[in-house]
């Protein structure tokens, strides 16, 4: 029994799809390769960063307590000899550093829709303090409540100096698991921000590493 016999225009017309579907994919693949890779299109986000070079991962307040040399400096100023506790309210912005855009690095799985991201080491700046919030507690002392007024009076004058007192205290903090969740998570924003820059999409989950 004959096998019918394809006409010439079927079969024109199957190889044309033929070149076609081959045409397309290597458009595809060339479109693919030409395409800044997405560790590429990260660099050039935080590039994008300066002159800030760092990302604010996150903010906190809290009551610090300045350093005993401080409150010895205080009480030089009035001549007293006493001991005593100075605390104060500051505001301390946590920070991961982005001037080296090598330091940080990204994984994309197109598949998961999971973004990886690895970052230096995070830091913080100087606490700035809220002068208003100023305490001062005695220690076995009999210290007047004018004299109690002065001190607070002179520490507010002093407040780049309190800053910077208790920038240790702040870069203690940093340690804190509380902390680091909450760095975590301001980076977590920062990656989907990334994603949604470079059209990547909103990612299934984004894992955080930090040096």
């Amino acid at each position: 029994m004959d096998r019918p016999k394809l006409s010439a225009s079927v079969v024109i017309l199957f190889i044309l799809m033929l070149v076609l579907a081959i045409a397309t994919i290597v458009t595809v693949q060339v479109l693919s390769a030409s395409r800044p890779s997405v560790r590429e299109r990260f660099t050039v986000y935080l590039e994008k960063l300066a002159p800030q070079s760092m990302v604010v991962a996150a903010t906190t307040q809290q009551r610090y307590e300045a350093s005993k040399e401080f409150t010895a400096k205080l009480l030089a100023i009035f001549k007293i000899k006493a001991k005593i506790r100075l605390t104060a309210l500051a505001d301390v912005t946590y920070v991961v550093p982005a001037s080296n855009p090598s330091e940080w690095s990204v994984s994309w799985n197109a598949r998961s829709r999971e973004l990886t991201m690895t970052t230096p080491a995070p830091d913080c700046l100087l606490p700035a303090v809220h002068t208003d919030t100023i305490e001062i507690y005695t220690e076995n002392s009999n210290i007047l409540t004018n004299m109690v007024f002065s001190l607070k009076e002179e520490a507010a004058r002093m407040r780049s100096e309190l800053s910077d007192d208790l920038l240790a205290r702040a870069k203690a903090t940093l340690s804190d698991p509380r902390v680091r969740s909450s760095i975590e998570d301001g980076l977590r924003k920062c990656a989907i921000s990334f994603c949604q820059a470079a059209r990547l999409g909103a990612p299934s989950a984004v894992r955080v590493e930090m040096r």
